[in-house]
């Protein structure tokens, strides 16, 4: 669930000209601007970004805990990924999840004992296969909720990745219409010319 920075597409999201003012003139006023940098130096894109790593190591955070203890038992495997998620857990609710975890740790220890235990009774053939049916159902889960958060965290990063987008060429477009020019370009396409706003759209940028 690796999550990357969210400008790695903006240069072709863009495309080439970036923004046509409407400007009348008589003499075109053409202009340059590094998208790329505004999005990812911009308050805005920092910020959802981290918002977007706290996420990913929540989640990650539950699938890496399911994945050692997954002798679990399936009911506080499902209230530890509810609990773990929530952004603001109360006391209760971190009290229960160090209960889960004490709890997870015991059940491996035991499971671990019972392994490797000579001559074991008929209640401890009952609990190992318990710990085998546990190891069972919670594999399963580990998969469908790798895939859970997988689609989850693309979603989000698709809409985060859209609202810095739209920001940035809003902040390139209103410098366009207050200086009268008649087009910006994106810095790639005409990397020579004098007029660079790429200072100005990050600040206008910043200022939403």
């Amino acid at each position: 669930m690796k999550i990357e920075r969210m400008g790695w597409i903006v240069a072709a999201a863009l495309g080439g000209v970036m923004v046509g003012t409407g400007f009348q003139g008589n003499s075109s006023k053409i202009g340059t601007v590094d998208m790329a940098r505004v999005f990812n130096e911009s308050d805005f894109a920092k910020k959802e970004t981290d918002q977007l790593h706290n996420l990913a190591a929540a989640r990650q955070g539950v699938l890496e805990f399911l994945q050692s203890f997954r002798t679990l038992k399936p009911e506080d495997s499902q209230k530890f990924k509810d609990l773990s998620l929530n952004a603001s857990p109360s006391a209760a609710d971190k009290a229960e999840i160090e209960r889960i975890k004490s709890e997870a740790k015991t059940d491996d220890q035991s499971y671990r004992d019972l392994t490797t235990k000579q001559n074991p009774t008929a209640a401890d053939n009952q609990l190992l296969e318990e710990y085998n049916k546990r190891t069972q159902q919670n594999t399963a889960l580990l998969g469908r909720w790798q895939q859970e958060f997988t689609t989850e965290l693309s979603g989000q990063q698709d809409t985060m990745h859209k609202a810095a987008l739209d920001k940035v060429k809003a902040a390139v477009k209103q410098i366009g219409a207050a200086q009268g020019y008649t087009m910006i370009l994106v810095d790639d396409v005409a990397p020579y010319s004098a007029n660079d706003i790429t200072d100005e759209a990050l600040k206008t940028m910043n200022k939403k």
